[in-house]
């Protein structure tokens, strides 16, 4: 093999070093943020942001569909770490978007509070609280809070207090709820999720370096062959 083929070819191992390295650091930086999207619909409209037939924008009717997505930081700590039943974690939310008929209302790092009960036997709750919507109003209302619960009275969801790698089922718990609360006293649309669906980033980031190096292989395999 001549010298030219030979700095080729440890040119190649060292690309194909670098984009596994890069794959597997990406791989790390975004195991720790959990994304996930929902869905729902509304079950009941409460004060100035109700309108008979409305679709969204122009206020709320009932039975609208409820959609979005948002992203935590499952390493956050617990800023009650001598309780080992409830878990509470300041500001965890990276980014949310919920959409409730046309209305879409997007949620910017922020104030956000997430809560895990594991109370075995009496109780487990999964909690989610934002703070600090700025988008356009409903009926002159502006969004201020988003709420999502979801409950087990059995206690038998979670194991311990820590913030879940992976959205709980929804089928693990009893009843779950999500509210859109507006300014003022009493205004809120709210309703019941029907799906919460992992969309696990990382995994899409492993399959694109996955692919990478299947295709620097399948080259390198040519050249050999062409050689």
């Amino acid at each position: 093999m001549s010298k030219f083929k030979q700095r080729i070819g440890r040119r190649r191992v060292v690309l194909t070093f670098g984009v596994l390295c890069a794959t597997f650091g990406a791989v790390i930086s975004e195991a720790a943020n959990i994304p996930f999207s929902f869905s729902g619909s509304v079950a009941e409209v409460h004060g100035g942001v109700f309108t008979s037939g409305g679709s969204g924008v122009n206020g709320f009717g009932s039975s609208l569909p409820v959609s979005g997505s948002f992203t935590y930081n499952s390493a956050n700590p617990d800023i009650l770490p001598g309780d080992p039943m409830w878990g509470l974690y300041a500001n965890p939310i990276q980014n949310m978007t919920v959409k409730v008929g046309s209305y879409t209302a997007t949620f910017s790092p922020g104030s956000s509070v997430m809560q895990v009960i594991n109370n075995p036997g009496l109780g487990d709750t999964f909690k989610v609280t934002l703070n600090g919507f700025t988008n356009s109003t409903v009926n002159g209302l502006t969004p201020t809070t988003f709420e999502m619960e979801l409950v087990n009275p059995n206690g038998s969801v979670f194991a311990n207090d820590h913030l879940p790698t992976t959205p709980p089922s929804l089928s693990s718990f009893a009843s779950n709820q999500w509210r859109l609360v507006f300014s003022g006293v009493g205004n809120r649309v709210q309703g019941a999720l029907t799906s919460l669906v992992p969309l696990p980033a990382s995994v899409w980031l492993f399959g694109a370096g996955l692919i990478a190096l299947v295709g620097l292989g399948s080259r390198g395999l040519a050249s050999r062959k062409e050689s």
